[in-house]
């Protein structure tokens, strides 16, 4: 296959995908988000990396947040949301760090490829992305999971990269911040 025919393919999977992400479960994420103290991000793999850019650019609106794993994590409180990435709900690292927020009384968020799942029933709330998971590995594959010209779970944490960004354009504007605003807390020592 060419380039083209796959960039057009991947794009197309994408939109798909986000077109059957719930505005129910969007604007509760979103009131969930905006009502914490602190925003504790994590993921596993490609995943983190999805995660990650979404915390940086809710820092850059002054939501306070953080990753988990890194040295200058604070402690997690009941004022709190831990939000977890995770296509399949399953990655035993995130449910681990989801039972522990739980204790400390946080609230837990979850964004994911599956419809059900040992994360999905600790979550507070859910925002699903239907797409591939490695659950097809798990022989937990369900029926409606889409199939992908792409290998593993690109499809998943491609959408998710792209949910976080317009997750965060309607934070910014809930917020009532201008790029302007949010290119201050940008970092400088670049």
């Amino acid at each position: 296959m060419d380039f083209q025919t796959l960039q057009n393919q991947v794009c197309q999977e994408i939109t798909s995908a986000l077109s059957k992400v719930r505005d129910e479960e969007i604007n509760e994420l979103i009131d969930v988000l905006l009502s914490a103290e602190k925003v504790f991000v994590m993921g596993v793999g490609r995943v983190m990396l999805m995660m990650q850019s979404f915390a940086k650019r809710i820092k850059h609106m002054g939501i306070d947040s953080y990753v988990v794993g890194e040295t200058v994590i604070p402690a997690i409180s009941n004022k709190d949301v831990l939000l977890a990435g995770s296509g399949s709900g399953e990655t035993i690292t995130s449910v681990t760090v989801a039972q522990l927020a739980k204790k400390f009384g946080a609230k837990v968020a979850l964004i994911t490829a599956a419809k059900d799942s040992t994360l999905k029933k600790i979550a507070d709330i859910s925002v699903r992305i239907p797409s591939t998971t490695k659950r097809r590995l798990m022989k937990l594959k369900t029926p409606d999971e889409p199939t992908s010209v792409q290998p593993m779970t690109s499809l998943f944490e491609q959408a998710l990269l792209i949910f976080g960004d317009c997750l965060s354009m309607i934070l910014q504007k809930k917020l009532n911040l201008s790029e302007g605003e949010m290119w201050k807390a940008h970092a400088n020592l670049e």
